[in-house]
């Protein structure tokens, strides 16, 4: 970018704050032009629960764009909190 980044402060949370968030699925794509792939990983790493969910591909965004790797597990999260027991490759 031509200008310096000034990224925010990272917040501070308490433990007991962080153990009674939901599971949290998130999705990335290895080739998104707008969001780093390596920021999707940090961030399910960094949420207990967090279930990471790779799209290689291109793009910004994929659900709902009818890869159903990602369509159906991501509906279920959804729709009835459904969270994959491992990280999913597509």
């Amino acid at each position: 970018w031509p200008v310096a980044s000034d990224p925010l402060e990272p917040l501070e949370a308490y433990e007991d704050e962080l153990a009674a968030l939901p599971p949290t699925l998130v999705i990335s794509t290895t080739g998104d032009p707008a969001t780093p792939y390596q920021s999707g990983v940090d961030v399910a790493a960094g949420l207990p629960g967090g279930v990471l969910i790779t799209n290689e591909g291109e793009g910004h965004t994929v659900y709902g764009n009818g890869k159903r790797c990602i369509d159906d597990p991501v509906t279920a999260y959804l729709v009835d909190l459904e969270v994959p027991a491992t990280e999913m490759r597509c």
